[in-house]
């Protein structure tokens, strides 16, 4: 009698609080063993959902991950999408660089994204590694045409900052890196100012290559050889 009441009572859940339930049985699980050991009888058990119920929602794993994995797509636009307006191109690749530390060192389950897409290949993996490409175009877009006039590979660049800050977050917990203690704060805290140094050195360069230019246009309206030019401004 008390398994029937018990049945009865789950059965009126709602869509809505049977998603909610489902989707913080995946996220517990996922931060427990990781994507690639999550399985759709472990998520209902969790759920408390009857498998008939659960079965018809999600007839795959890969449907159901598509639909838990979604709700990153809003947590990478929201780091850009949550910048003060009116300001500039360093201040925006400063500050978004800033957010994803302290976002992606809080979030285990976009941690244990980013290692279930290195390690396993599926429609689920492409969609959310292709999606971050999307949201990240418009920072993108804008780096590209700030840096035109250089000669630095701005958008391989800023892949391995990007690539960086996710390996030393990932890998904190096993060691040390090149001597320093990402898993600590201080070590969290080393990461963001050495972030920042290397944005700063970017800008600074840029600004140098600005100046540059000025100079060697005011030469040549004094007559003044590009050879000689370029001698003077190595």
């Amino acid at each position: 009698m008390p398994e029937e009441k018990e049945i009865k009572k789950r059965s009126r859940r709602t869509r809505i609080a049977i998603e909610r339930d489902v989707f913080q049985a995946v996220g517990s699980l996922i931060e427990e063993v990781g994507y690639a050991n999550v399985t759709l009888t472990g998520v209902a058990e969790r759920a408390k959902i009857e498998p008939a119920v659960f079965y018809r929602r999600y007839a795959s794993l890969d449907v159901l991950f598509d639909k838990y994995t979604q709700q990153y797509d809003y947590w990478l636009g929201n780091l850009t999408e949550s910048l003060p307006e009116n300001l500039k191109e360093e201040e925006i690749f400063r500050l978004i660089m800033s957010n994803l530390i302290k976002a992606f060192s809080k979030s285990k389950g976009m941690q244990q994204l980013i290692i279930w897409e290195l390690s396993d290949d599926n429609p689920v993996t492409r969609r959310t590694a292709g999606m971050r490409e999307l949201v990240n175009e418009p920072v993108i877009r804008m780096l590209e045409n700030t840096f035109k006039d250089t000669d630095l590979d701005i958008n391989t660049i800023s892949a391995i900052i990007i690539s960086g800050v996710y390996y030393l977050i990932l890998h904190r917990k096993r060691s040390r890196f090149c001597d320093v203690d990402f898993s600590t704060k201080h070590g969290k805290e080393r990461l963001e100012q050495a972030v920042e140094q290397l944005i700063t050195m970017l800008f600074a360069n840029l600004e140098q290559t600005k100046r540059n230019d000025e100079i060697a246009a005011r030469l040549r309206a004094e007559g003044v050889s590009d050879e000689i030019i370029r001698k003077c401004l190595q």
